[in-house]
């Protein structure tokens, strides 16, 4: 007879977690945009996370915050988290997963720039104040990556937790 035992066992049952987490690149670097300008890499370098998500930049419709903030070689990226309590949120999250909008843009102050070829105002640093949703973004490619939902996120339905205690029982007996 062996002396097959099992020391400890845990399992935990929650709900599949629809927290309304979003990324995104906030901005594009170097790239040209509607009204001209551009962004270096370093123009943002010593930002501070935690800064309002908004609806179209509007300061009266906060729809969550920014909670990081990584400078990347072709952009600056965010992830944030959609406040689910609030309607405009709710909205927001909706269109996104639908694909209605994707785009990001950002409210800012401009500290120092250079001028460029053709016009174009190249900005070296700046002060971030905001991001927000838009359907129609200034910058190319400025956009949400990702959003956290029951299709994106793990697989916890009732059939696929069945499945996974099926073949842990199985596991055990050796089979």
């Amino acid at each position: 007879m062996t002396d097959d035992k099992l020391d400890l066992c845990e399992v935990r049952f929650s709900a599949p977690e629809e927290d309304g987490t979003i990324e995104g690149y906030a901005v594009r670097f170097d790239i040209v945009d509607s009204y001209r300008t551009s962004f270096d890499r370093r123009a943002f370098a010593s930002e501070a996370s935690n800064l309002p998500m908004l609806w179209h930049h509007r300061a009266d419709e906060v729809v969550g915050s920014v909670r990081s903030i990584v400078v990347e070689n072709d952009g600056l990226k965010i992830r944030g988290k959609l406040n689910l309590e609030i309607q405009r949120a709710r909205e927001v999250r909706a269109m996104l997963i639908a694909g209605d909008i994707k785009g990001l843009s950002i409210g800012f102050n401009r500290l120092k720039d250079e001028a460029r070829a053709n016009g174009v105002r190249h900005i070296t640093q700046a002060r971030l104040r905001e991001v927000s949703f838009t359907a129609l973004p200034s910058v190319p490619g400025s956009h949400v990556t990702s959003i956290r939902t029951h299709e994106t996120g793990r697989d916890l339905s009732a059939a696929a937790f069945v499945a996974a205690c099926r073949k842990a029982t199985r596991s055990l007996k050796g089979n």
